[in-house]
């Protein structure tokens, strides 16, 4: 029995939306270009495979947010915003060992927007952090997948409970289910905080009934606080 012919359309033809690359271009802008560093170079133009011409969009990291065209080794500035700053949050965390779970950890709070990123010195955790250049690094990429317009903070050294910027919100086991609107949030080692290590004037904030990793603690208390 003869019918009308059909062509298959594959599902990922449907509403796609073609990516725009997004840069975080750091320094004073000025001029009517801006540079690219080469890997950013060899990225768009080895991996993406974008000619001159192409649209992009950049970030200085610091709120400001523009749309502009890809040149030989440089961005020809566009339509430029300024964005205000997402959150004033300041996360406080005792390092994971692994730098893995450090790159986990750093990459997943910038793209929530976090404003500043410390690593507290804790009884029994660890200090052996990565060197502040690949900190650095982790936040470039996560503002570039996000398409953020600014770059978390992050510490190169651990820093003390009074360093800390109040009121702080401790992630402890035994504490309150609600908390109102903390300046720094605190997630302890994995071995946990010691007796008496918590200042008394530090709010207990219970996430659940389950252990969780440090990275982990972390994302859902600024996704909580963030909501």
């Amino acid at each position: 029995m003869g019918g009308a012919s059909r062509r298959t359309v594959r599902p990922s033809r449907l509403g796609a939306v073609k990516h725009t690359p997004h840069l975080l271009l750091d320094g004073a802008w000025s001029g009517e270009s801006l540079p690219l560093s080469e890997g950013q170079r060899h990225h768009l133009g080895r991996v993406l495979r974008l000619t001159e011409g192409a649209t992009v969009t950049y970030t200085d990291g610091e709120g400001n947010f523009g749309t502009g065209t890809l040149a030989e080794g440089v961005v020809i500035r566009g339509q430029e915003r300024t964005v205000p700053r997402p959150s004033n949050l300041e996360v406080a965390v005792a390092p994971p060992a692994s730098r893995d779970r450090q790159r986990f950890l750093v990459e997943k709070l910038a793209e929530l927007g976090v404003a500043r990123l410390r690593w507290i010195r804790t009884v029994h955790g660890q200090e052996r952090l990565a060197p502040l250049p690949k900190l650095s690094s982790w936040v470039g990429a996560a503002v570039e997948q996000s398409r953020g317009a600014w770059a978390m903070k992050v510490d190169a050294d651990p820093c003390g409970w009074d360093d800390l910027t109040p009121p702080v919100v401790v992630c402890a086991l035994g504490g309150g289910a609600r908390v109102g609107n903390p300046a720094t949030v605190v997630v302890g080692p994995e071995g946990g905080f010691a007796p008496g290590e918590i200042p008394a004037a530090a709010t207990l904030w219970d996430l659940g009934p389950t252990v969780l990793r440090v990275e982990t603690a972390a994302l859902v208390a600024v996704a909580r606080l963030l909501a």
